[in-house]
């Protein structure tokens, strides 16, 4: 086995071995998922590129799973950095343009190699695909970038200090790549020049970035340690938990988590359940901000303005994502439908 080939077969090795650590952490968050998913990615990614050779043009196959490295490193960065709402509809739909441009670059060369077609609507939608992923993908490394740019005036020390390792890492790995790549003689880049430089960035942006989760969690973890609960503390903290669910109106955010709210205030998250305890009477912060989104719908069902309102709508504008969780914790909250709470104060008045 040449050398280049057993690098890459460390670095799928190595991503399969961080994607599954990732994966199976009993306390993992968003990001843990979305880094398994970017290292199970660039496995396959390695791997078509470690088949390229002795698999081919059936590589390509291989290819065509391994599109969403830029992507979902992206998503990762979102989701690492930012405190609440990280990931959108709208950034999905951003990389999937980008992973459905690149899926067909793989088909489209597959289906050249092996059928041998030289037709001019291959060449046409291979020219088609490939500006548009030339026009994609430095965005998408911008947006990379951006990420980690954004914290460093904006935040603590310690936000600061992970987000410089994060895009030295970064920029190492797309200098190495592009930079260096693109001025490497001729007879190196007929060679394996620009491969080791890949299978080498890849090793740096793994370990780096496996590197920060952990040291992100070890500081969370030595934070909580430090952090004693104070009955002192926990008023100005309910009030705070108030002013963002109340205040702001957060409780109507179907999305939200406690979590969000952990990260928003910089507190552990058994700090904002022991409030929801001690303080708000409330079960859990579910159950606290579903009573919140109940009384929001009782005023929805009670307004002669809305009675053509559908219950979904209502569910869905008091912070609900659908029907049926909507109804169930209407009726605990009432003992009533959302139905029948509406008929009720119809009769009423």
């Amino acid at each position: 086995m040449e050398l280049l080939h057993l690098a890459q077969l460390i670095i799928v090795l190595l991503s399969l071995t961080l994607a599954t650590y990732h994966f199976r952490l009993k306390k993992k968050q968003l990001l843990h998922l979305i880094f398994a998913i970017f290292c199970a990615s660039t496995s396959l990614y390695v791997a078509h590129k470690l088949t390229s050779t002795i698999w081919a043009p059936y590589h390509h196959l291989i290819g065509v799973l391994g599109v969403g490295v830029s992507g979902t490193y992206w998503l990762f960065a979102r989701a690492f950095f930012r405190k609440s709402n990280p990931i959108n509809q709208h950034h999905l739909i951003f990389v999937g343009l980008l992973s459905a441009c690149l899926i067909l670059q793989q088909l489209l060369l597959l289906y050249k190699k092996v059928w041998l077609v030289h037709s001019v609507w291959l060449s046409i939608s291979k020219n088609v695909l490939t500006e548009i992923v030339a026009i994609l993908y430095p965005g998408m490394l911008i947006l990379i970038f951006w990420e980690g740019y954004r914290v460093l005036n904006n935040s603590a020390a310690l936000q600061r200090k992970m987000a410089t390792i994060y895009l030295s890492s970064f920029i190492f790995c797309v200098v190495s790549v592009m930079l260096i790549g693109a001025t490497l003689p001729a007879e190196l880049l007929t060679g394996n020049g620009r491969d080791w430089l890949s299978t080498f960035s890849f090793l740096v942006i793994l370990l780096s970035t496996h590197g920060l989760i952990l040291f992100r969690q070890q500081q969370l973890n030595q934070k909580e340690k430090n952090t004693a609960p104070s009955v002192q503390e926990e008023p100005a903290l309910a009030q705070q938990i108030h002013a963002i669910l109340v205040d702001e109106k957060r409780y109507l955010e179907s999305s939200l988590r406690v979590s969000d709210i952990a990260r928003e205030l910089n507190v552990p998250e058994y700090r904002i359940r022991s409030v929801m305890l001690n303080h708000f009477n409330a079960k859990n912060f579910n159950h606290y901000v579903n009573q919140m989104r109940i009384e929001y719908a009782k005023t929805i069902l009670s307004a002669p303005d809305k009675n053509d309102w559908p219950v979904l709508v209502v569910g869905i504008e008091s912070g609900f994502g659908s029907a049926a969780p909507f109804t169930r914790a209407f009726k605990e909250f009432t003992g009533f439908t959302p139905g029948q709470y509406r008929k009720q104060q119809a009769e009423t008045k």
